[in-house]
């Protein structure tokens, strides 16, 4: 098997973590200040989105069970950045503030592929290892 096709969950999941994480610092960045709810949730998805880039880029290094394990506790913790807009952090009232309209979106798509992607990896790797 070729090594993409065998790294390729991998590679997904750190392309999709990346995206996620300079998208929260780019392209769908909150517009309010410090004091506010919305940036403060933008900062936590950045925070946790570095920490998402660390454990897939980890996945490269692991194998065996603690790969398995890995691909399971990344999926939890894309499941955490998917409730932190508007779950865990409130966020603006409006719904055509850009946190609701683009933040929360791109956050809760980013995060759902980047779970599926890490169950779908952690299925192939059981597989493997049985």
């Amino acid at each position: 098997m070729s090594m993409i096709k065998k790294r390729s969950t991998d590679i997904l999941n750190v392309l999709l973590a990346v995206i996620l994480t300079v998208g929260s610092l780019t392209f769908f960045k909150t517009c309010c200040g410090a004091d506010m709810h919305c940036h403060t949730a933008n900062t936590v998805i950045t925070v946790i989105g570095a920490a998402l880039i660390a454990l897939t880029v980890l996945g490269f290094v692991l194998k065996g069970k603690a790969k398995t394990i890995l691909s399971f506790v990344t999926a939890a913790v894309a499941v955490v950045e998917l409730l932190i807009p508007g779950v865990i952090v409130s966020l603006c009232m409006m719904p055509s503030m850009s946190c609701r309209s683009i933040m929360r979106p791109w956050t809760m798509l980013l995060s759902v592929a980047i779970a599926f992607v890490s169950i779908v990896g952690g299925i192939m790797n059981l597989r493997k290892d049985n």
